[in-house]
């Protein structure tokens, strides 16, 4: 991955789950994360790829790219601010 786009912390594979099952599975993962990092989503679900932008505005989280791929789309998600450059 480049630095723009670092491998993300949490990956959920949801294959084609509807977002009955996704969303509180990607409420759990983001809380767990501690609002940081990046969480990314990968679906087949057209009504999950729908979803995840009316998540994302309720729970204050971020699309920052999203990808198509094999019949799939993946969405990086960023929970939190972006990580600040430590000072020495």
């Amino acid at each position: 991955m480049s630095a723009q786009h670092p491998a993300a912390a949490v990956v959920v594979e949801a294959g084609g789950e509807p977002w009955s099952r996704v969303e509180p599975l990607l409420d759990r993962r983001s809380q767990e994360m501690a609002d940081h990092g990046v969480l990314e989503v990968v679906t087949a679900n057209p009504g999950v790829r729908t979803a995840i932008s009316g998540w994302c505005t309720r729970k204050g989280r971020v699309v920052e790219a999203t990808a198509d791929r094999n019949g799939s789309t993946s969405f990086r998600i960023r929970i939190g601010s972006p990580s600040l450059p430590e000072v020495p």
